[in-house]
């Protein structure tokens, strides 16, 4: 019997795993990786587009070497997806090679240079438009505590954070990545709620 109720065990995480959003797995996964320790597991989950990125890792790196967490996801809220995934992807990799009105407006121009000036500018809004990302985002309240209960450096919180998610239509294989996490709220735990 115990052997079965482990197998059931095993075939139900296997199942809600399958079934997991993108958007929310890529959050879980990002959880994951601070939970192992694991600081290039967490950075795969970072948006290398991201301004914040360089920063992002230091600062990864620092928390993981210094402290001894346990992190726990309280709830987690999807606020914004595209509804049809598929077909925003669809549209967005259209809009990156539909240049067909403005190759017919070249053979209008007068000059070579300012033919060479509209290809120029053609070719700086495709790259430009090839960048622009579908976006998701993502409520997430979480509970982070030491792992220590001598290690008064770090106060055991509840934060409220919302991450922004990019996937990008025309990388080689898009994937949805952390942009910027925005801490809403934080409260210290005290120690009696532990």
């Amino acid at each position: 019997m115990k052997y079965v109720k482990v197998v059931l065990g095993v075939v139900a995480a296997l199942a809600l795993t399958a079934c997991q959003d993108p958007v929310e797995k890529v959050v879980r996964q990002n959880l994951e990786g601070f939970q192992k320790n694991d600081v290039t597991k967490v950075m795969d989950t970072i948006d290398t587009n991201s301004p914040a990125y360089a920063s992002t890792k230091a600062q990864v790196e620092r928390l993981l070497q210094d402290y001894n967490l346990d992190y726990r996801i309280e709830s987690l809220t999807i606020i914004e997806k595209p509804d049809d995934e598929a077909k925003a992807m669809e549209k967005a990799a259209a809009e990156t090679h539909d240049s067909t009105e403005l190759d017919a407006a070249m053979e209008g121009f007068v000059t070579e240079g300012e033919k060479a000036a509209a290809e120029r500018k053609k070719h700086e809004e495709e790259q430009a438009s090839a960048k622009r990302p579908l976006i998701a985002r993502v409520k997430v309240v979480q509970v982070t505590r030491s792992k220590n209960a001598e290690d008064e450096r770090f106060l055991d919180n509840r934060v409220q954070v919302v991450h922004t998610l990019h996937k990008y239509p025309t990388d080689e294989n898009p994937e949805w990545k952390i942009y910027k996490s925005d801490i809403r709220t934080v409260d210290i735990i005290k120690n009696e709620e532990s």
